[in-house]
């Protein structure tokens, strides 16, 4: 190896992410307290207690951070312990309104008193039913309705007595008919026929009749009537007597203990003088509790609904020592969200009332916390619109879907409005707030604090304990075993290794505890009592072997050469370049072969998967630069002389991205200047103009893929992989490779500059342009120069086919004759670059 090489080579040491359990101050996890640890989260942590601290109105908190990072876990222990140290919000019933049956009225009760009163309410309608039922059926109320009705009759018998008197004193016989009062004329004072009668005294009767007899008649039936409605509101006013009796003190004891609510008071006396307005209905009804008879006239249904308005709905109960509520709603459906009305069917019809409101998660978050997340609401765009409508006001009034929408008849129940007073919690990504923010004025004027979380945080003490204690609290509350401190180690080090970064931790929580319960079921598998180090190893490479079939499969072809990869010997135009296969569940790299032809020409650089429409926008945006890079290293004139072809070889699919903008300049330098690259080093980096090579994504995969490849093949010491210089500190390999790396069986080399990977990859020095602007002949780029000025020479001097057969060669219809090219260097024509398709 030349010192060159030796010079740009990384240890071991600075390829890994590795974590000394002596660092750690336990010996297993055990040791640490059990608390919901929130680590690197110091900007959400500060955004989560600002939102829950502000009271105002619209202060509601979105909280932003890709899937799987555990924000949703952290917001709802925060939620929790803030809510434990609140008082319970009071309970919410619903009741029948007597004056307006289709507007339930609601009513607020302190904490745990709801089901309470409901109860009690229960019990008092029970317990006055039965009272009516024995106040009337009591000997003392039916001696006294005996004695009003015996009044009655004597009063009535009095006044058609002395009716009778006064029909006598005027000639009249009076009889009492169902018909009503029967007159007939006395003659000789008897009762006499009035048709037997000559006409002179009949008519003489009809007067008198009409005269003195009619009067004293009418009066005396007003004087009745006015008796027979003395006598029925004389019962009436004994029926109410006796009722208020029966019913009033089962009343009394719930008036002292809820005496401080006007609301249920109100509806305490409503159900009271209900049911003295009912008591004949009661009386009719058995006894609340007590077996129904069979009833086949079908009066117990109506009974069952007169009892049933004088029960409570208890929509909202909330412990008294349990502190504010936390509601996570997982289907934000209209009604499970805002709440519903539900029907029953009653004789062959849908049927409601306030029993059968039902509360949504709103209304039970009402006094707490309300967690959602933006895309299960987002698919709900009514229920998101109903929320919204429900923060602005302050207020949720319970209606079914087609009401909200204006599409349900006017007619039905209509609760009254609640008041709410929930801070609401929306989880969701860094995009779908960003859109609603920007769109829907609502949305930023309700959700005015935004929790960012980190997608990774900084590697240091802290982190590295709160990453441990998050470990032991989720082991302890999922009953899992605890972990060693090598285990502990080993998952830290897995953290920096899953965001690619020696510096860093992964903020994935999801996907760390995942891996501690895999390397669980291994503990219990091997009867340990801890997880161990051996395990967390086992749980990696078990996952990895369970979803790696298709990269297996690549192996597979490589080994057998159906895929062309060459890792030893040197060749001129010819790379290896790596890439990375994202599967989803498994991400891998494997390199593929990069070749060049150039020749002379007019400045026309193609690539076949450009051409072929395969790139990605991104991988040519990095082709392009190449041009750039000769301009500036060659001189535009000379660059223009060229003609070059790049392809990756046996690459079917589509491409994308600039990490191999560098590997193509790497083979198009070594056609152009004939200089042969080594095979066993494959090579990945972005290029810019200057020719600096720049970091790019998934450098640990690639370095594995390709050490699989050599070690398939036989690791000989001489095979390795060239990195830009500043992805060094992204690389995490696996233990394997790089003890193969610190034993010297593969390398690592890192490199700044074009310049330096050439160096690496020829042996030869690149070379320093001097200053004529010419490079030492003995280097790459000053054979390079070399042959490009031939490439100029030769086009300035004709070749064989001319114009035509440069225009063959780069793919365009042959010209007209161009007129002779005149001495001197050809003008700077437009760079020529094939169209993007």
């Amino acid at each position: 190896m030349s010192e060159r090489r030796a010079a740009l080579e990384v240890g071991a040491d600075e390829l890994t992410a590795r974590c000394d359990p002596a660092s750690l101050p336990f010996g297993d996890t055990a040791e640490l307290h059990a608390v919901e640890a929130v680590y690197g989260q110091e900007r959400a942590v500060r955004a989560i207690e600002f939102a829950l601290g502000m009271r105002a109105r619209g202060y509601h908190l979105y909280a932003s951070g890709p899937d799987g990072i555990g924000k949703a876990s952290i917001v709802e222990a925060f939620l929790r312990r803030r809510a434990a140290a609140l008082p319970p919000p009071p309970d919410r019933v619903y009741v029948h309104h007597f004056e307006d049956p289709d507007r339930p009225r609601a009513i607020a009760l302190a904490a745990g008193e709801g089901r309470e009163f409901a109860a009690a309410v229960a019990r008092a309608v029970g317990q006055a039913a039965d009272e009516l039922q024995r106040a009337f059926d009591a000997d003392s109320y039916l001696r006294r309705r005996a004695d009003a009705a015996r009044e009655h009759e004597r009063r009535r018998a009095d006044l058609l007595e002395e009716l009778q008197r006064q029909a006598a004193e005027v000639g009249f016989a009076l009889q009492m008919t169902p018909a009503g009062i029967v007159s007939a004329p006395l003659v000789d004072g008897q009762p006499a026929n009035e048709e037997t009668l000559p006409a002179e005294r009949r008519e003489e009767f009809r007067s008198l009749a009409r005269e003195r007899l009619e009067p004293l008649t009418r009066e005396a039936l007003l004087a009745l009537r006015s008796i027979e409605r003395e006598a029925r509101e004389g019962l009436e006013r004994l029926d109410g007597e006796v009722a208020a009796f029966a019913v009033r003190p089962a009343f009394e004891p719930l008036r002292e203990r809820w005496g401080d609510s006007a609301e249920a008071l109100r509806f305490l006396d409503a159900v009271s003088a209900d049911m003295r307005e009912q008591r004949d209905r009661l009386r009719a009804a058995p006894s609340v509790g007590a077996a129904a008879p069979p009833d086949p006239s079908g009066a117990q249904p109506q009974r069952e609904a007169l009892l049933r308005r004088y029960e409570v709905n208890v929509l909202i109960g909330n412990d008294p020592g349990g502190g504010a509520p936390v509601v996570a709603e997982r289907n934000p459906g209209y009604g499970n969200l805002l709440g519903r009305i539900e029907y029953e069917t009653q004789g062959g019809a849908a049927a409601t009332d306030h029993m059968l409101i039902r509360p949504g998660s709103l209304a039970r978050a009402s006094g707490g916390y309300l967690m959602l997340r933006i895309r299960d609401l987002l698919r709900h765009p009514a229920a998101y619109e109903g929320l919204k409508r429900a923060l602005h006001s302050g207020e949720l009034a319970v209606e079914n879907l087609p009401q909200a929408l204006g599409v349900a008849p006017v007619a039905g129940l209509r609760p009254e409005p609640m008041p709410i007073d929930a801070k609401v919690v929306i989880v969701g990504d860094p995009a779908l707030y960003s859109y609603l923010y920007r769109l829907d004025p609502d949305f930023r004027e309700l959700f005015r604090v935004k929790a960012d979380f980190e997608v990774d945080v900084e590697r240091n003490a802290e982190n590295v304990l709160g990453l441990c204690s998050v470990i032991h609290s989720q082991c302890e509350r999922r009953g899992l075993r605890c972990c060693t401190d090598e285990a502990a180690a080993r998952l830290v080090e897995h953290a920096s290794r899953r965001v690619e970064d020696q510096r860093r931790l992964s903020g994935n929580i999801g996907e760390l505890l995942d891996l501690v319960r895999q390397a669980d079921y291994w503990a219990e598998q091997e009867g340990a009592e801890l997880v161990g180090r051996r395990h967390v190893e086992r749980a990696l490479e078990e996952r990895e072997y369970r979803s790696s079939l298709v990269r297996d499969r690549l192996q597979q072809l490589i080994d057998d050469g159906t895929i062309l990869i060459d890792t030893a010997g040197a060749k001129v135009g010819q790379i290896n370049a790596l890439s990375v296969y994202d599967l989803g569940d498994i991400a891998f790299g494997r390199p593929s072969r990069i070749t060049c032809v150039t020749s002379a020409g007019r400045g026309a650089v193609v690539h076949v998967e450009r051409e072929a429409d395969m790139a990605g926008r991104t991988h040519r945006k990095g082709f392009l630069i190449l041009r750039g890079f000769l301009a500036d290293r060659f001189g535009q004139d000379r660059a223009m002389a060229l003609h070059a072809s790049l392809t990756f070889e046996q690459i079917y699919g589509d491409i994308d991205g600039d990490s191999a903008s560098s590997t193509e300049l790497y083979a198009l330098l070594s056609s152009l200047s004939e200089t042969p690259i080594d095979q066993a080093i494959a090579v990945t980096g972005s290029l810019n103009q200057r020719g600096e090579v720049q970091p790019i994504g998934g450098a640990t995969a690639k370095i594995e893929g390709f050490w699989e490849v050599c070690r398939a093949r036989g690791l000989d010491g001489s095979q390795g992989v060239m990195i830009p210089r500043a992805n060094t500190p992204n690389v995490v390999l696996r233990p394997e490779v790089a003890a193969s790396i610190a034993r010297g069986e593969f390398h690592v080399w890192a490199v700044s500059t074009i310049e330096e990977g050439v160096e690496v990859l020829t042996g030869a020095p690149a070379g320093v342009r001097g200053g004529d602007g010419r490079y030492p002949p003995d280097t790459v780029f000053g054979r390079a120069q070399a042959r490009l000025e031939r490439f100029a020479e030769a086009l300035r001097a004709g070749p064989p086919g001319g114009a035509e057969a440069v225009a063959v060669a780069v793919g365009r219809a042959p010209a007209a004759p161009a007129p002779a090219v005149p001495p001197g260097p050809p003008p700077d024509p437009p760079i020529e670059v094939a169209p993007p398709p």
